[in-house]
């Protein structure tokens, strides 16, 4: 017997339809060349569907954003349970193997797309915002520090990261890449061997 879905069900299912579909097509195509109805069509969906669940293209994206944030805090609150996680310093490893994903690499457009867009940025940007207070707030509850330092490190490790898969698509180098993920986990290492923020506050003034 087949079960039908509630009307609740299915419409999550075209949420995330088109919120997937346009992960993958801002990777595949870049921001600036993906529209709506390229979305709606990668999702198998009418103009009219999309409509029904986004008003605007800015709201898909902040709807995307918030849902990668997600997915990324809950993948880096499974890895914190590893006991080799115990040092900073893994980190930056960590943080590459999340945001080099089409997923992070989509993110990554859209919060470039909202330097130009105010519609975006100001849908995006308190999302961001939600997602740096989340991950600080971790950050110091692992590995300590006052908010000022673990907030430096953070935007750090991040903001690195994600320079680092932009130059990855511009001026692919694997080796390069991977060698300057090492040298910024092993530099962090030499500056904190207790794997804790605190000794990194010298650094940062």
């Amino acid at each position: 017997m087949k079960i039908r879905r509630t009307q609740e069900e299915r419409s999550a299912e075209t949420r995330a339809a088109l919120l997937h579909a346009t992960v993958s097509a801002i990777h595949d195509r870049g921001y600036a060349a993906v529209t709506t109805a390229i979305i709606s069509e990668r999702a198998g969906l009418s103009r009219g569907a999309f409509l029904h669940h986004f008003h605007t293209k800015a709201e898909l994206m902040a709807a995307v954003v918030k849902m990668v944030f997600d997915d990324e805090m809950a993948q880096y609150q499974e890895i914190v349970q590893s006991p080799e996680m115990d040092r900073l310093s893994a980190w930056p490893r960590i943080l590459w193997s999340v945001l080099s994903r089409p997923s992070g690499i989509a993110v990554l457009e859209i919060l470039q797309a909202a330097r130009s867009d105010p519609d975006l940025a100001r849908m995006v940007g308190p999302t961001q915002k939600a997602a740096e207070e989340g991950a600080l707030s971790k950050l110091r509850e692992e590995y300590g520090g006052d908010e000022a330092t673990a907030r430096s490190v953070m935007r750090l490790m991040v903001w690195a990261i994600r320079g680092l898969t932009l130059s990855d698509m511009i001026l692919p180098d694997r080796q390069a890449t991977l060698g300057a993920v090492n040298l910024l986990s092993n530099l962090i290492l030499a500056s904190s061997p207790d794997g804790a923020v605190g000794p990194l506050q010298r650094l940062t003034s």
